[in-house]
């Protein structure tokens, strides 16, 4: 569309292309002002939230800033720029007016078009203006019919008596502008023009009345009523909570009541008197069993003496205000509604009295709140008028009665510190399961603390699509306000309807007043017309439109021009179509091939992870010969080892049925020949395809169906250990490309095949080790048990002694035979309860732990055969402990008297006296031994 209007709007003149840019400056330039003068002051002055109010004091402001910034760059750089940027940019905020500015659509619409009007017939030449014209009436007519059918859309109706005013104010100063202009409009533009206005007029007059004089009174007497309602309402409540108040007075003056509490306390269980009393609290309760859920006598410490609900008698209710402030002013006294077990309760209180005046106790009512919400319900008119009826605590703001969603009712609205809020559920003022609404409106709540009675707020608790206006009136019994709120839109419904009425009688006039502009340009300006619809086509981009205006005016000069400059786009256009398409096939390649490469790298990565985590080599191969057969859709997938010597690969692994064949009979390759011993020797990929003398390859009945193949090495440090051979039944079906990423598989499989392979040795290596040394542990615990006099130990409750000699019974020998425990119970004839335990040290029995029962009916649990057997685990490491101590220390004290001769022996120097030393030294190490050292015929010494 710019281009159609850089074609089209050439002013005949350079003076006229710099009256037309001065005016765009002007006309941008004054339309800031305006609004920026309407909507900066409102906005500083509002709190910046997300009201109605805010929100389209911002975006007046925004249009401001914009048409500011369309002034300077008309000014600065484009004029037909800045031009383009004003109306696009009030075309589309317009759009948005039934939203944001819900209810002003009349308004607001006309304001717009009036200005979009003005810039186009004072900015653009006739061709171009009436264009913008006819968009600028449409789209604003789209507009005021949408904010009048169209549903809210999240944002509550804006009032503003001030867009009145301001619609004149625009009216004026571009009605201005538009008289300057209109004698050098061309027809098109002065009939478009005229029917903008007739259009213009009776949607203006219908708004302007609609939006003052008979909303005003609507809501006047909406107001009143809601005033009366809230009135009647709190006038109700007080009766109900007076009467009961009054029936509580005199229900507590009952004999039987009073002769009950002034009968000991030690005698009133079962007694006549209490059978009396509970009979009168029974029949109170009759009276109404809807509401009336118990009555409940209290004495003077708050204890719940008696009470129709048997469940509550013994429960303290002295720190409810209830039960204290009767027994303080000795008044009867109503509650506010107390939470109890998570259901709301009002209780009425009244003292008991004794014949002297003296309180003895309190009687107490404990009642629903529905009979208030009864009270609303009857006040709620027959017709649906979306009214909704409120008693409210004014201390925890919970609705007491409501009219509402059933979710809300007895649910607090106001938003309470975490502190605060514990403190009023300990109260049992709020309940403690979900005590606030789920929109909780904090803001109302603080409304509602300071508004005088009989004030009228506005505000939303139900859809925030939909304004209440809100009535509050105080109650005289109770710290309770009644809140009565009626939707606003059903009480502008009428205005609404009557609104809408007009608007289609002026829509009709629209409708009427477009045909005749229409019928009226077609027989004035036909031929420019035509040229108009067909410049359109080709800007649309159909290049085969012609134009037949067979005339020799300038009219039939622009039409062969613009046939000419059409032929010349097709021809530029379809090489560029054809040079496109090229580069298109180029880039769609190399897409697929980046995607390939990208899906082969996945593969790869999940093949990786796969067989690191697997350490046993007999598992592995397989694994990854099934996993890259799977992943890559490989006929036939092989592993050769490359054996010490260098001189044959053989066949490890396979996938195929015909790789397993050769894989039972032991398939080798020569290292060197044919296409896997060829890379087993170079250490480099090769591929064969199914071409050429790549074909012998493939002569292996075992795998008939090979067309291509390639042989990837395993090299791990430098060293080929073996080779990767797949296979496709597809001729061509690998690339350089391929061996490139594939190799990075190879490497992943070198190195997976080298961890396992170390991880054999090393496992290995661990079971010489342990065999070993358990040959090592049942030598040296051979040779202690020989030396070791001790053969076990004793332990009953009367103390512990040596074993003199083995205990031998049929378990023990189990247990030291089989090396497992061995459970006998008493159900066992002639046999005593016993658990005995092998005690094992590294697979090794080395003694037995036998537990016996006091008693012959002894169960053994699981849990005592689990402490037998971790206490014998534990005593094996104690035992192998110490006899590594002993052991330790014996080899010490044979080391110290060792190093003690020889320190004895070196410090002699005469041969006489070195060999007494020995003797003495050996003596005293080998107490009663006969040591004799002499020199033998060949020059040694024999000891003896």
């Amino acid at each position: 569309m710019v281009n159609s209007i850089n074609q089209t709007d050439k002013p005949t003149s350079p003076e006229g292309e710099r009256q037309y840019r001065r005016q765009a400056v002007r006309i941008t330039l004054v339309t800031g002002l305006i609004l920026l003068g309407v909507s900066t002051p409102s906005l500083f002055t509002l709190t910046p939230d997300f009201s109605p109010q805010y929100i389209g004091n911002v975006i007046t402001t925004v249009m401001g800033l914009l048409s500011l910034l369309s002034s300077w760059v008309s000014h600065r750089y484009a004029s037909l720029t800045g031009r383009i940027l004003f109306i696009s940019t009030l075309l589309v905020i317009s759009l948005g007016l039934p939203i944001y500015a819900n209810g002003l659509g009349i308004q607001s619409g006309i304001i717009t078009a009036v200005i979009l009007i003005s810039v186009a017939a004072v900015t653009f030449e006739p061709k171009i203006a009436y264009r913008i014209i006819l968009i600028s009436v449409v789209v604003e007519s789209l507009v005021i019919l949408g904010d009048l059918y169209l549903p809210d859309f999240g944002i509550s109706e804006l009032e503003s008596p001030s867009v009145n005013y301001f619609l004149v104010l625009i009216l004026i100063v571009f009605g201005y502008f538009v008289s300057r202009q209109f004698e050098q409009f061309n027809l098109r533009t002065k009939i478009v023009l005229l029917f903008s206005l007739i259009a213009i007029l009776p949607l203006a007059l219908s708004g302007v009345y609609s939006n003052t004089v008979v909303r005003n009174l609507i809501l006047e007497r909406g107001q009143q009523e809601l005033k009366d309602t809230a009135s009647q309402i709190a006038t109700q409540a007080d009766n109900y909570i007076n009467t009961q108040l009054s029936t509580i007075r005199v229900e507590a003056q009952q004999p039987a009541l009073r002769q009950y509490l002034e009968s000991p306390a030690g005698t009133r269980k079962n007694s006549s008197d209490e059978e009396n009393a509970l009979e009168v609290l029974s029949t109170f309760v009759r009276k109404n069993a809807f509401t009336i859920h118990s009555y409940a006598l209290l004495n003077t410490r708050g204890e719940n003496i008696l009470d129709t609900h048997s469940n509550q008698i013994g429960r303290s209710e002295s720190q409810f205000d209830y039960f204290t402030t009767p027994l303080r002013n000795g008044q009867v006294f109503a509650s506010s509604l107390y939470f109890i077990n998570e259901v709301p309760y009002l209780y009425f209180s009244a003292p008991i009295r004794d014949s002297g005046g003296a309180i003895l106790g309190i009687l107490r009512a404990e009642v629903s709140p529905a009979e208030l919400q009864n009270i609303l319900r009857l006040n709620l008119p027959t017709t649906s008028s979306r009214e909704i009826y409120t008693i409210v605590e004014r201390e925890t703001f919970v609705r007491i009665a409501y009219t509402g969603t059933n979710d809300k009712l007895h649910k607090s609205f106001k938003i309470f510190p975490s502190q605060e809020l514990a403190a009023l559920q300990r109260r049992s003022l709020l309940p403690r399961n979900a005590p606030i609404d789920v929109e909780p409106r904090d803001a109302l709540a603080r409304n509602l603390s300071n508004l005088p009675v009989g004030s009228i707020i506005v505000d939303y608790i139900e859809d925030p699509n939909d304004d209440l206006l809100i009535m509050t009136d105080r109650m005289d019994s109770q710290f309770w306000l009644v809140v009565v709120s009626q939707s606003e839109a059903t009480l502008l419904q009428p205005i609404r309807e009557q609104t809408r009425t007009l608007t289609v009688y002026s829509m009709l006039i629209i409708a009427f007043a477009s045909l005749a502009g229409y019928l009226a340009s077609q027989l004035l300006s036909r031929p420019l017309l035509t040229l108009a619809n067909i410049s359109e086509k080709i800007a649309a981009g159909d290049l085969n439109a012609r134009m037949d205006i067979a005339t020799d005016d300038e009219i039939g000069s622009l039409a062969n021009s613009f046939n000419h400059m059409t032929s010349q786009l097709r021809d530029t256009l379809g090489g560029l179509e054809r040079r496109v398409a090229e580069r298109t096939g180029d880039v769609e390649l190399a897409r697929l091939l980046s995607e390939r490469r990208a899906q082969e790298l996945h593969s790869i990565s999940e093949i990786s992870r796969a067989i690191s985590t697997e350490q046993r080599l007999e598992i592995l191969l397989p694994l990854i010969s099934r996993l890259v057969s799977e992943r890559f859709d490989f006929y036939h997938v092989g592993i050769f080892f490359v054996d010490e010597t260098h001189r044959f690969a053989y066949l490890q692994a396979a996938n195929s049925e015909g790789g397993q064949k050769m894989l039972a009979r032991g398939h080798r390759l020569e290292v060197g020949k044919g296409l896997v011993g060829t890379v087993s020797q170079t250490g480099k990929p090769r591929i064969a395809l199914d071409v050429g003398s790549d074909a012998a390859f493939f002569d292996n009945p075992d795998l008939p169906e090979t067309r291509s193949e390639m042989a990837l090495p395993l090299n791990f440090h430098g060293q080929t250990i073996g080779v990767l051979d797949v296979q496709s039944t597809k001729p061509g079906a690998f690339t350089e490309n391929d061996a490139s990423t594939l190799g990075i598989l190879a490497d992943q499989v070198a190195i997976a095949i080298e961890n396992a392979r170390l991880f054999g040795q090393t496992q290995q290596a661990r079971d010489e080790a342990e065999a070993l040394y358990a040959q090592i542990q049942r030598r040296e615990w051979s040779a202690f048990a020989q030396q070791e006099t001790r053969i076990g130990y004793r332990q009953t409750a009367t103390g512990g002694r040596r074993l003199a000699k083995p205990v031998t019974t049929n378990e023990i020998r189990d247990a030291l035979a089989n090396g497992q425990v061995v459970v006998l119970d008493g159900k066992e004839p002639r046999s005593q309860p016993a658990i005995t335990v092998p005690v094992k040290l590294r697979g090794q029995t080395i003694g037995v732990l036998n537990i016996k029962a006091p008693t012959k009916d002894r169960r053994w649990n699981q849990d005592e055969i689990n402490l037998a057997q971790a206490i014998s685990d534990r005593l094996a490491l104690a035992l192998d402990n110490a006899r590594l101590l002993q052991e330790s220390q014996r080899r010490a004290a044979k080391e110290a008297k060792i190093g003690e001769v020889s320190a004895k022996i070196g410090a002699s120097i005469n041969m006489r006296n070195v060999l007494q030393t020995a003797v003495e030294e050996l003596g005293r190490a080998l107490p009663g031994s006969e040591v004799v050292i002499q020199f033998d015929s060949s020059g040694g010494v024999i000891t003896k």
